[in-house]
Formats: C-alpha cells, structure tokens, sequence
C-alpha cells in the first residue's frame, strides 16, 4: 500500500471518531468496572461532571427507583460513571516517568485535558449506543468502561523487497454491547486478523475491516465465535465470514492455549484457516516465557505456512515498560518441497513517552529472507501507541 493509501486510511479512522461523538459508531475492548483500581481520590470538579453525561438532555426524568423515566428506558447512575472514569483517567496519570515532563506546563495541561475529554465523549457514545433497546428489565446494567488504542508504525532497513522504510497506522475499535449479554460486538480494524502471529507487524495485510462479532462461553469456559462483515480491498468492499474457537488449559506450570480459525472471502482469496498453538509460562512476576507453533493455508497461497516462535519478556505493567526477545522462522511446504522462507531475531523495547498513555517503542530486527539468499538484513522498527482507558496490558 503507498503512502497516499496510508493518508486515506488514517482519515478515515478519524471521520469514524468523528461519528462516534455524534453516537454512531465507537470503540470498545470488555473491562468489567470491578476491575478498575481507584488511580486518586481526586472528587470530580464540574467541568468533570459537564464533560461526562451519557444521554442527552431531555432524555427523560429518573424516577424514585433509580432507574429508570418515564417512558420505561434504562437510566444509567452517570454519577458512577463519572466516578469510574475518573479513576481511569487518574491511573493513567500516575506514571511520572515518561519522556514529556507531566509538570504543569501549558502544553502538557493542554494534552492533559485533550486526553480526559477526548475519552469521557468515547466511552459515553458508547454507553448512549448499548442503553438505546433497554429498558428497566435490564438489571443490574454492566458498568463496563471501553479501551481505544492507535498505534503508529514506521521501519527503515530490513529486506530489499521492502525499499528503505516503511510506514503504517494501526487501528482498532470494537463495540461490545453488554446489554445483549456481552455477546455481540461491533468491530473497525486493520490488524491483519489472518497473518502469522509472529510476523512483522509491517508486512501483515492491512485491509480495513469492518464486522459483526458473537461470543459464546462454551463448556470449561472456552470461547466459540462467529464473524462477518465486509474487507476494503483496495477501495472494493468484500464479504467475509470467520469462525473461531479458543481452549485453554494449565500444562507444565503455565498455560497452553490452542486457537484454531476458518475463515471466507468473496473473492479469489475464497476459503483459509489459521491454527495457533501457544504455552507461556511465567518465570517470576515480571518475566515470562512463550513458545508458539502457527500454521496457515489459504486457496491463494498454494500452501502451508508454518510458524516457530520463541519469546523472552520483561514487563514492568505499572510502569508501562519492559522488553520482549523474539525469535522466529517460516518455513513452508509446497509442492512436496519445504522451504525456509525467512528468519527474524528482534528485541522491543517500551517506554512511556508521556503518563500511562502515550507509548514509543524501538525494535532493532535482523532478518535473513530467501529472497536475500538469507544474507542478514537489519532494520530498525519506531513505534507509537495512544492508550485512551483500559489497563497497561492492554498494550503489553
């Protein structure tokens, strides 16, 4: 994709914040309000309580019940809300340690208020959108807060078939309705949904997606989904429809997770699955290790590609730190034939830039492609990531 693309995209990506301040269209990532952690006892001043309400005036008077107006629609207490919000903004301002001093210069209280107002109006339109089809039956309401999450991507060096660099914005946004029972979720995104896990973020697919999303816990608490929705290909809408399945199990002091993944296109891409098989184990609390086994086939590709990947992390979560090690092969067979398609040693290093919510990360990365008759091939990857709401994990 060229760099005009990337431009399009990007507004894009805003024109859909813009919808989503007139309560149309929003993001979100599940977070239970149980377990949000108070960042202060700051009590909210009314500039706060201006910026926070979730429905619009008019709407209706709430009754002695606490519940609900007078033409049976649900009424959120908008004060709890307003507190819940309040303590994610305040845990998001503890970390003093970024590279932006957080001291009381204009332009940091600028970014400061950007970032508070900016994700109160986010989380209420999305709260506006889940409360429209209640109505007092739905008790109690789930106090769920949402996670937004941008992600700018740039790479210079690395294998001749790149160029000398490369550019890309990483989106999404995801709408979970808990009053359809956390079941059914709205999705925008340009994640590359059906590439290796272990893959360089910067050679994954970038379509713009656009779906619908169903979860169901099955038994033993895993989770089964189904999907559909239309891929931008291109600027050319095209159908799509997944189904996923994800089991969990503890082995060997740690977790094994197996996530297997079919899914459809209407075009020549037609029938893929994906199948990853993860264990990590935790070393101590801060460090971790993972090893992951993905394969993938696809009609286009002609092929099975294989994936083998080890991970070593250090993740300070309070801090919004750490590094990851990762090394990674790809090899396929095709045509009764395996071949090595590429090799990839890299460390990430993340560090706040400014609070808890405004992230840079830096990857020096070796590769050794086929393409390059595996002569070795750096780069350096410069990434930065806006957090607005949810938990440093969310990004780690």
């Amino acid at each position: 994709m060229n760099r005009m693309a990337h431009v399009h995209m990007a507004w894009m990506f805003f024109g859909v914040l813009g919808l989503i301040f007139a309560g149309s269209g929003c993001a979100r990532f599940r977070k239970s309000a149980a377990g949000h952690k108070p960042g202060g006892d700051d009590v909210p001043d009314a500039n706060q309580a201006a910026a926070a309400p979730a429905f619009r005036p008019g709407a209706g008077r709430q009754n002695g019940n606490g519940r609900t107006n007078g033409t049976n629609r649900l009424v959120v207490d908008t004060n709890h809300v307003l507190s819940l919000q309040t303590q994610v903004i305040e845990g998001a301002r503890q970390n003093e340690n970024g590279v932006v001093a957080p001291a009381n210069h204009r332009f940091t209280r600028w970014l400061d208020r950007t970032h508070d107002s900016l994700y109160r109006r986010l989380d209420n339109a999305v709260r506006r959108v889940d409360t429209m089809w209640l109505t007092e039956e739905v008790q109690p309401y789930d106090y769920d807060l949402s996670t937004f999450r941008l992600r700018f991507l740039g790479r210079v060096g690395g294998r001749s078939l790149d160029g000398n660099g490369d550019f890309k914005v990483r989106f999404r946004a995801d709408l979970a309705l808990p009053g359809l029972q956390q079941k059914l979720h709205l999705f925008l995104d340009n994640s590359g949904r059906d590439e290796l896990p272990g893959s360089d973020p910067l050679d994954r697919e970038d379509d713009t997606r656009l779906g619908i999303r169903t979860l169901w816990e099955t038994l033993r608490h895993h989770e089964l989904s189904l999907g559909g929705g239309v891929r931008f290909q291109s600027a050319r809408p095209v159908a799509w429809a997944d189904v996923e399945w994800k089991g969990k199990w503890p082995v060997l002091d740690g977790k094994l997770e197996l996530n297997p993944r079919g899914f459809w296109y209407d075009n020549e891409d037609q029938f893929g699955q994906r199948t990853t098989l993860t264990w990590t184990r935790p070393l101590d609390d801060r460090k971790w290790f993972q090893w992951v086994t993905s394969e993938r086939t696809t009609e286009a590709t002609d092929g099975l590609e294989l994936e083998q990947t080890i991970r070593f992390a250090s993740l300070r979560i309070r801090k919004g730190r750490g590094w990851v090690v990762q090394a990674s092969m790809f090899p396929h067979y095709k045509h009764s034939e395996w071949k090595l398609d590429d090799f990839l040693v890299n460390l990430t290093l993340r560090r706040p830039l400014y609070r808890n919510w405004v992230f840079y990360t830096l990857t020096p990365q070796v590769e050794f492609p086929r393409e390059d008759d595996y002569h070795p091939k750096p780069s350096l990857r410069i990434g930065m990531e806006i957090l607005l709401g949810g938990e440093l994990r969310d990004l780690l």
